[in-house]
């Protein structure tokens, strides 16, 4: 057994694959696979790693759970009750035996988010849009962000509802940033820090999703509040 995989327990026997009757226990148990985090809504846990087993529970967005396991795209999990199941592996954000802070933003979460808002950047600006064939403010961060399970309401002044307050300084890349534009007296532009200082957003007034910087004078002086969803 090479090093690496001498950090693995198969089965339940330190050195090798067990036999149970006729079956062999072929997922792998680790003690170094920490905890996760469900990033869906309404996840079924079942008794067994494929769909055709039994349905136990369900866990919802933002859940921790510890990782005991792992077989073909399904994770074995503990639920803080002492339930044990198994999860379907794109519903669960891993995180290693050194937990997240609280407050934090899990980065793994956060990092899919971003990129797969940038794959939009472009996308024209359609007033009540909320799908790829166009996008306003809230449309599209609503979009991006149920790719990663987590639902946020339709328009940006509710968006700003949601979450824990962040302050300006204390942003994150996967954090909501709101605007108070065009004179208005409530909140009514939506966009996403990236890190470095720049957020992406549908601009009506550049007509598509693009990244702008909180620095820039227009932003910078219109800024209004940073709301933190993924923690």
């Amino acid at each position: 057994m090479n090093s690496k995989l001498g950090k693995f327990i198969f089965g339940v026997s330190v050195f090798g694959m067990t036999m149970v009757g006729s079956s062999m226990l072929t997922h792998i148990y680790a003690a170094d696979l920490g905890s996760g985090v469900v990033i869906g809504n309404g996840v079924n846990v079942r008794n067994g790693g494929n769909l055709s087993s039994m349905v136990i529970t369900q866990l919802n967005y933002s859940d921790v759970v510890t990782v005991i396991g792992q077989d073909n795209g399904w994770y074995n999990i503990k639920l803080s009750d002492g339930t044990v199941g198994w999860i379907y592996g794109k519903y669960l954000s891993l995180r290693s035996s050194s937990t997240v802070s609280r407050g934090d933003v899990d980065r793994s979460i956060a990092s899919r988010l971003i990129d797969f808002g940038k794959e939009f950047l472009g996308t024209r600006y359609v007033y009540g849009g909320e799908s790829p064939s166009g996008f306003d403010c809230s449309g599209f961060t609503q979009y991006v962000f149920k790719s990663v399970g987590i639902s946020l309401p339709r328009t940006a002044d509710v968006q700003a509802t949601v979450g824990t307050y962040v302050d300006r300084a204390d942003l994150q890349p996967g954090d909501l940033v709101f605007f108070k534009t065009l004179g208005s007296s409530i909140i009514n532009h939506a966009g996403i820090y990236i890190g470095n200082g720049q957020f992406m957003h549908a601009s009506s007034g550049a007509g598509k999703v693009m990244i702008s910087s909180l620095y820039e004078d227009y932003y910078s002086t219109h800024y209004a509040a940073a709301r933190r969803v993924i923690q």
